[in-house]
C-alpha cells in the first residue's frame, strides 16, 4: 500500500478538495483507495457526502486502539465508508481535536508518533493506496502522517505568497526528516490556478526555477466545477467527467503513478528539533515541539512561523524584561503576518461574528512589521478562530482545543491568576518578546 500525505499549514490552499479528487481519479482507475481524514473538521465526510451523525468508526479510534493483525476485507468494510467503487473513506469526527490534548489518550501512548502508521498496517492488505488528509498544524497528527507517508503532496495556491509559503512549507519538511531519520519524497501541486492572469503565471515559472522537478507539471486551475463538486458532496470526476477540472486531477494522478517525487535529505548538521527518543529521555509528553532551556514548550508551532519563533527565543533578545505588563487579565494574540493577507480573530468575545476583529502590526515588538496580534481582555476560559482571508481555522501555535458553539472544533484559552496575583495562562504565556505554548503573548 503507497502511502500519500497531503500537507500544507495554509488556509484556503485546496488540501481537503486535492486529497478527495486524487483518491476518486485513482480509484476511478481501479486502483484500491482508503481517504484517511486526520483533520479535526472533518471536511472529507462532508465533501464525499457523508453524514456526520451516521459515522461510529473514525480515524480517532484508530489512533488509540491500533488494530494488531491485518484486516480482512469484511472488517475494513465494517471500519470505514465506501463512497465510490474502490474508494473507502476513514472519517473524522470532532473528537479528534482531543487527540492532542492533556488526557487525550494519543499524548500518552509511548508510540504517539507512530500510532497512524501501526494502524495503516491492518489495511496494507486491501488497499493499494492510502492518501491522508493532514491538519492545517504541525502537532502530533501530522507528524503521524509525515512518519507514516512514503511521500508528501504539497498543495499550493498559486497567489502572492505561494513561492515563499512553499519555501517555507519545504523547510519544514526538511526538519521532518531530520526527526524520522530518513529522506522524505515530497511533490508540490500548484492549485487554484487562472491561467489568464500573468502574476499566476509568474508564480508558477518561480515555482519551477525553484523546485525543479517537485513541482507538478499539471496544475490544477480553478474550475467552477470543483466548487460545484464539492456543493454536492461528491468528487469531480464524478459530478462532471468530461469536464476540464476532471482532466485537471487526471493528469496529476497519472503524474503521481508514473514519475518519481523530489527527495528531501535531512540537513547534514545538527538542528534545533528533538528526535522523539530525546524528548522521551527528557521526561517530556507534550506533541513535537521546537524546543527551548527555559522549559518553555513551543507546541504545533506553524511551519511559516518556524524561523520567527527561533529568534524570539528566550535568550534571542532581552525584550521581555524590558515590555511593562498591564494591570488585569489581558492577553495578546499573536500570528505570523505571512499567514495571510487579512488576519482577524473571532470567538466568544464578539459573539463569534463572522468578520472578526482585525490582528494589527504589533508596535514596539522585535520583528514587529513581521507579526501582528490584538489585546483582549480575558477572564476564565475562551473559545477563539483565526479568520484568515474569510476562512476560519483553528490557532495552528495552539493545540489546546474544545467544542465550539457550532460543535465544530475550536482553540481555546484558559486565564487564571498566580500566586503572584499576575495574569497567568494556559496554554503557557511570557513576556512580550518570547513564544509561548500556544501561540500567543502576554503583555
Amino acid at each position: 500500500m503507497r502511502i500519500i500525505s497531503i500537507v500544507n499549514q495554509k488556509g484556503g490552499c485546496g488540501k481537503t478538495t486535492t486529497a478527495v479528487n486524487l483518491a476518486a481519479v485513482l480509484a476511478s482507475l481501479g486502483r484500491r483507495v482508503m481517504l484517511v481524514d486526520l483533520d479535526p473538521q472533518g471536511h472529507c465526510a462532508a465533501a464525499l457526502g457523508v453524514p456526520d451523525e451516521e459515522i461510529e468508526y473514525s480515524t480517532i479510534d484508530l489512533l488509540l486502539d491500533p488494530p494488531g493483525h491485518p484486516l480482512a476485507p469484511t472488517q475494513v468494510a465494517g471500519m470505514t465508508w465506501e463512497v465510490a467503487y474502490g474508494l473507502r473513506l476513514l472519517p473524522s469526527t470532532v473528537r479528534l481535536a482531543r487527540a492532542e490534548a492533556p488526557g487525550g489518550g494519543l499524548m500518552q501512548a509511548g508510540d504517539r508518533d507512530r500510532r497512524l502508521q501501526r494502524g495503516l498496517e491492518a489495511f496494507a492488505d486491501t488497499m493499494d493506496y492510502c492518501l491522508i488528509d493532514c491538519p492545517p498544524t504541525i502537532g502530533m497528527l501530522t507528524f503521524n502522517a509525515l512518519r507514516a507517508a512514503d511521500e508528501v503532496v504539497v498543495p499550493v495556491e498559486t497567489g502572492f505568497l505561494a513561492t515563499r509559503g512553499a519555501h517555507r512549507q519545504w523547510t519544514t519538511l526538511r526538519a521532518m526528516a531530520a526527526r524520522i531519520g530518513r529522506p522524505m519524497r515530497a511533490r508540490l501541486v500548484p492549485n487554484l490556478l487562472h491561467t489568464e492572469r500573468t502574476l499566476d503565471q509568474d508564480l508558477l515559472d518561480a515555482l519551477r526555477e525553484r523546485f525543479g522537478s517537485g513541482v507538478s507539471p499539471h496544475p490544477i486551475r480553478d474550475h467552477i466545477e470543483i466548487r460545484e463538486a464539492t456543493a454536492f458532496g461528491r468528487a469531480v470526476i464524478e459530478h462532471a467527467p468530461d469536464s476540464e477540472a476532471s482532466g485537471d486531477y487526471q493528469r496529476l494522478a497519472a503524474w503521481i503513478e508514473t514519475e518519481s517525487a523530489a527527495v528531501i535529505e535531512p540537513p547534514e548538521a545538527e538542528t534545533d528539533v528533538p528526535t522523539i527518543d530525546e524528548e522521551r529521555t527528557a521526561g517530556t509528553s507534550g506533541p513535537p515541539a521546537f524546543g527551548d532551556e527555559s522549559g518553555v514548550r513551543e507546541v504545533e508551532i506553524s511551519g511559516r512561523a518556524a524561523e520567527l519563533v527561533g529568534r524570539l527565543r528566550p535568550g534571542a533578545n532581552n525584550r521581555s524584561a524590558e515590555t511593562p505588563r498591564p494591570d488585569g487579565n489581558r492577553v495578546r494574540i499573536v500570528q505570523p503576518a505571512m499567514l495571510g493577507a487579512q488576519i482577524a480573530v473571532t470567538g466568544d468575545f464578539n459573539q463569534w461574528h463572522d468578520a472578526g476583529l482585525p490582528l494589527r502590526p504589533i508596535e514596539g515588538h522585535p520583528d514587529g512589521d513581521r507579526w501582528v496580534g490584538i489585546e483582549l481582555p480575558v477572564t476564565g476560559s475562551v473559545r477563539y478562530r483565526l479568520v484568515v482571508d474569510g476562512r476560519t481555522m483553528l490557532d495552528p501555535a495552539n493545540p489546546h482545543v474544545a467544542e465550539g458553539p457550532d460543535g465544530r472544533p475550536a482553540s481555546v484559552l484558559m486565564v487564571q491568576s498566580a500566586n503572584t496575583g499576575a495574569p497567568t495562562a494556559s496554554p503557557a504565556f511570557v513576556d512580550l518578546g518570547t513564544v509561548g505554548d500556544g501561540g500567543t503573548l502576554s503583555t
